[in-house]
């Protein structure tokens, strides 16, 4: 059992979920899941407005889907799931919408953030389990592009490669190890780019990531396995240098700045990069943030 299934269990009985009951499909029974019926209980009781925006994302979070010949629960079924995480979180402030797709530039899908409330000008990526596995991005060529011209103009700090086309990046000589660097290269891209269209000027960005508690590792058994979750979190946190991501968002407005020709001068881009601000969160204190922007 791998650190990532660890966690779902914990993370499920801790809720008071039943591990001998589970999302069925088939034959099939999904044990981290909500059953079937605790599944169609939590989506009736959801707002319209929360699925209307979670049916339009990308990410398919409220529906079955198949993989390798494999069907597989809903994404947001999971009780370790990110986006139930942040519905959670964003019912608590009201207001939010789920699933914010977001031009990047790079080619390729959409920025998926996972919340975004307008009245803050607050973007939400979340993070649940995600951070306790690890597998190494594919270099594709918008990011290529990205990297090669954005890279020269931080001194040094932000490097990569792409050995066999998987792609290492590091900041200050440091691996980004679990955190996902790559996807907040195409989070930033999205936003740069509504910034640079007029839309918005001023930007909150909040990285919300579930906060393992002493009352969810007491459902892990190993302490090997509590000491790495809880080493894995701390990394994460570190990671996330609000410095290290305001640099590297500046550089992004001024790339695409340049390819896209907006024609902004030099003094306006640093308008906007002032008017960015990035922020850790957990379940703790991510309430209290929100509403002091």
């Amino acid at each position: 059992m791998n650190l990532t299934e660890i966690f779902d269990r914990a993370k499920k009985q801790l809720e008071g979920g039943n591990l001998n009951e589970g999302y069925k499909i088939g034959r099939h029974t999904f044990s981290v899941y909500y059953t079937n019926e605790q599944w169609e209980d939590f989506v009736a009781k959801m707002p319209q407005e929360a699925k209307d925006c979670f049916d339009e994302g990308k990410g398919s979070e409220m529906k079955r889907y198949t993989r390798k010949g494999h069907t597989y629960p809903p994404k947001m079924a999971s009780y370790a799931s990110s986006s139930r995480f942040m519905y959670k979180m964003g019912q608590s402030v009201g207001g939010f919408e789920y699933e914010k797709q977001l031009t990047t530039g790079l080619g390729g899908f959409p920025a998926n953030l996972d919340g975004y409330l307008k009245s803050k000008h607050l973007y939400v990526e979340a993070k649940c389990h995600e951070l306790y596995g690890y597998s190494k991005p594919k270099l594709r060529v918008g990011h290529k592009k990205l990297l090669d011209g954005i890279v020269p103009t931080l001194n040094g700090r932000l490097a990569y490669s792409a050995p066999n086309g998987d792609l290492n990046l590091s900041w200050d000589g440091k691996d980004s190890g679990h955190f996902d660097l790559k996807q907040m290269l195409c989070h930033l891209s999205g936003i740069a780019n509504k910034v640079l269209r007029g839309e918005e000027k001023k930007v909150n960005f909040i990285y919300l990531v579930y906060r393992p508690t002493e009352e969810l590792l007491e459902y892990v058994e190993k302490p090997s396995d509590k000491k790495r979750i809880q080493e894995l979190y701390k990394e994460e946190k570190d990671a996330c240098d609000p410095s290290m991501i305001k640099s590297i968002y500046g550089a992004i407005l001024r790339y695409f700045n340049d390819v896209r020709r907006y024609g902004y001068n030099e003094a306006v881009i640093r308008e906007m990069i002032s008017a960015f601000e990035f922020r850790f969160c957990s379940q703790d204190d991510f309430k209290s943030v929100v509403e002091s922007l």
